[in-house]
């Protein structure tokens, strides 16, 4: 499938001084503004979840369908109700360092992720959509207890897992190469995977392919594989404490995988997984 790679890998590691990172979740419209005042109710919960409370803000997301919502923006980069944050809970916090949320998605299943092609500001490049193929294909390659089916379409329903590019999103910034998802609940994986203007317009299809397989490890249940510190962004991450983010044995630890498409700023891995994510998935699912 990808052949080529190699001849453009010295290339891409050159100009690859793009901010890498993800964000996390989505709509398919104007996202505005409300205040970025958040009650200490919803702090609290956010630092025993073990993630950063400080930035933390809402927005109002309006989806494709015309309804609103609205989302507190964690960490700069996650996305999540106040029902799920409040709803989500430790499970005994660290059991056993890629990491997991408590939530997972159900097996065996098939997924359907429709890549949105519409000739609009959603629709993927055409080098996006081949990074998509390709992400799926990392997933559909590895001893899995669900499969991905992937199509192409404008049209989806409430059940598909939909990745489009909204160019004028306030939800992330339009420079560098970025991407929103979030996390499963009640046993489905999330359903937006956006990426930004400078992702939909870039021409290296394996970065992109390193962006939906991230992307989509959130939707399936995977934490940033170095949350603790978030070093691969040079951020100092988050305090150390005992719960709110689930150890999956026989991966290295937090901040400890370099090669994890996981880490908040992920290589560039010419795309692919790396070694411990696949160890991570497989033993989850």
């Amino acid at each position: 499938m990808k052949n080529f790679k190699f001849l453009t890998v010295l290339f891409n590691a050159v100009i690859l001084t793009v901010f890498i990172s993800c964000e996390k979740e989505s709509s398919f419209d104007t996202t505005e503004e409300v205040s970025n005042e958040v009650s200490k109710e919803v702090l609290a919960k956010i630092e025993q979840l073990h993630y950063n409370s400080n930035g933390v803000h809402k927005q109002i997301i309006t989806d494709i369908d015309g309804t609103q919502k609205e989302m507190y923006i964690i960490e700069g980069d996650i996305s999540m109700s106040y029902d799920q944050i409040m709803g989500t809970d430790l499970h005994g916090g660290v059991q056993s360092k890629q990491y997991r949320t408590n939530n997972l998605v159900s097996t065996p299943r098939t997924y359907r992720v429709v890549g949105y092609n519409g000739n609009n500001n959603f629709g993927l490049s055409a080098v996006a959509q081949r990074g998509l193929q390709y992400a799926v294909a990392n997933y559909n390659a590895i001893n899995i207890g669900f499969q991905i089916e992937l199509v192409f379409s404008t049209n989806f329903t409430a059940n598909d897992i939909v990745a489009y590019t909204q160019l004028n999103s306030n939800e992330i910034p339009q420079d560098g190469v970025r991407g929103v998802a979030g996390f499963p609940r009640a046993g489905e994986p999330f359903k937006r995977v956006k990426i930004n203007g400078g992702a939909n317009r870039h021409g290296d299809d394996q970065l992109l392919e390193g962006l939906f397989t991230h992307e989509l490890g959130h939707c399936f249940g995977l934490r940033h594989t170095d949350w603790n510190t978030r070093q691969s962004c040079g951020q100092s991450g988050e305090p150390a404490a005992p719960e709110g983010a689930i150890y999956i044995p026989g991966t290295p630890g937090a901040s400890q995988d370099s090669s994890s498409i996981m880490n908040a700023c992920f290589p560039y891995n010419e795309g692919e997984f790396g070694q411990y994510d696949i160890v991570a998935l497989e033993y989850l699912y």
